[in-house]
């Protein structure tokens, strides 16, 4: 590249900074492209073994974001050594001592472990846990090693069980009321036809229906994303019209709202004037992610300081294991929200999964909101709110800072009193 013109120092860094993020993730996976497939493989090992214990472990049974590895674990008493060749994705495997290795057809390592039937539960918990997590609760077992249960293992250390997905430090391990996808009650953060989106707004509004929810927020992007089919502001007029006979037909509450980009300065893609039409705003930054953390965080700042920004969304712009995101000073981000009533989203499509969750108990803290949005482009993409559920629970989020957890009834009196609060109701 060094002789080719238009390629500075800078950009030849840039490259190879991707090729190297590239080759740093490759024998990685996303879990949501993984989690059902590992179920099925245990299900297969079940039916094959009908009188085995047989469970997930290590990172794929704290569901992180990322895996690379799906680890499970046979008691000994099941003799798949001398099975192994009725099951037909071990077909492949090789086997060092009690651990059987391979790659399944979709070239997804696994590893299955085979541990004393008396010590299951107790390699279990060893096997789930980070090594902090474990080296804890371990200095309480006082070498005890043989358990029927996690339960009476946790019991045993004089503790409440802790959720596997808890288990990565000893900072979460309980949770009141931690967040159940059963609790979401509105699907945020929506694209339609009128932009990007591969259904119409009724289509979607169906589909809300169908999965459960009581509300849905059409929220197409705004006129920079001209790529994404931006709206002008004479069609936000006209979607306005559109979602308002459609909430005296569909059957469900419609929002109106916008993905609002956040210019290069940290400004709205609309003035106020145009704002103010929305029942709500969601800012996001789309376009020239290349920033250092100073130049980010303020671009996001006064983008949160802007009176009709209601959520933050994606705030690193990451694609895990494609794009690692733009640095921000999170907690300073976390401030501005908390001091300007403004709700983060962590965006539940599996290659964002954006506020990471390390980042939710110092927002909840901060009495910070989070809402778990599909960013959905299709009716399919509204399922995506699993994803974010689950990633949401590791990072403790409960039902009640759960931002559309709340009733329809919730949202619009708190909307209002949010308006009255900022002036602009």
């Amino acid at each position: 590249l060094s002789k080719l013109k238009g390629f500075g120092e800078k950009t030849q860094q840039s490259v190879i900074d991707s090729i190297n993020y590239y080759q740093s993730n490759q024998g990685k996976f996303r879990y949501a492209a993984v989690a059902d497939y590992a179920n099925l493989l245990v299900a297969e090992l079940q039916s094959s073994l009908p009188n085995a214990l047989i469970n997930l472990s290590g990172s794929i049974r704290r569901q992180l974001n990322i895996i690379d590895t799906v680890n499970i674990l046979v008691n000994r008493n099941a003799d798949i050594k001398e099975q192994i060749t009725s099951i037909s994705f071990l077909n492949n495997a090789t086997m060092e001592g009690d651990l059987i290795k391979g790659k399944t057809e979709t070239d997804v390592r696994y590893e299955i472990k085979i541990v004393d039937d008396n010590e299951y539960y107790y390699h279990l918990f060893v096997e789930t846990g980070s090594p902090d997590f474990v080296a804890t609760i371990q200095q309480k077992l006082n070498g005890k090693t043989n358990f029927s249960s996690e339960v009476e293992l946790f019991a045993a250390a004089g503790m409440p069980y802790v959720l596997p997905e808890l288990r990565d430090s000893t900072d979460l391990m309980q949770v009141d009321g931690l967040i159940e996808l059963s609790d979401i009650k509105g699907v945020v953060h929506n694209h339609s036809t009128w932009s990007d989106g591969k259904n119409t707004i009724a289509e979607m509004a169906a589909g809300c229906i169908e999965n459960g929810y009581s509300y849905f927020v059409i929220s197409d992007h705004s006129k920079t994303a001209v790529y994404a089919g931006g709206l002008t502001e004479q069609q936000i007029i006209a979607q306005h019209k559109e979602i308002d006979a459609l909430n005296t037909t569909s059957g469900i509450k419609i929002f109106k709202s916008i993905e609002c980009d956040i210019l290069n300065d940290g400004s709205m893609d609309y003035d106020d004037s145009v704002l103010s039409t929305f029942d709500f705003v969601i800012a996001s930054i789309h376009q020239n992610l290349k920033m250092d953390e100073e130049r980010a965080t303020q671009r996001l700042l006064r983008a949160i300081e802007n009176p009709y920004t209601t959520i933050l969304g994606h705030m690193t712009g990451r694609l895990l294991l494609s794009r690692p995101g733009y640095p921000v000073d999170h907690k300073k981000i976390i401030d501005a929200c908390a001091a300007n009533d403004v709700v983060i989203e962590i965006n539940a499509n599996p290659y964002r999964l954006d506020i990471d969750y390390t980042y939710i108990p110092y927002a909840i803290h901060k009495g910070v909101m989070i809402s778990i949005n599909p960013d959905a482009h299709s009716v399919e993409g509204i399922k995506d709110i699993r994803w974010g559920t689950i990633s949401a629970r590791k990072g403790g989020l409960t039902k009640k800072m759960c931002w559309n957890a709340m009733e329809v009834g919730e949202v619009e009196n708190w909307l209002t009193a949010r308006k009255k609060k900022k002036g602009i109701l």
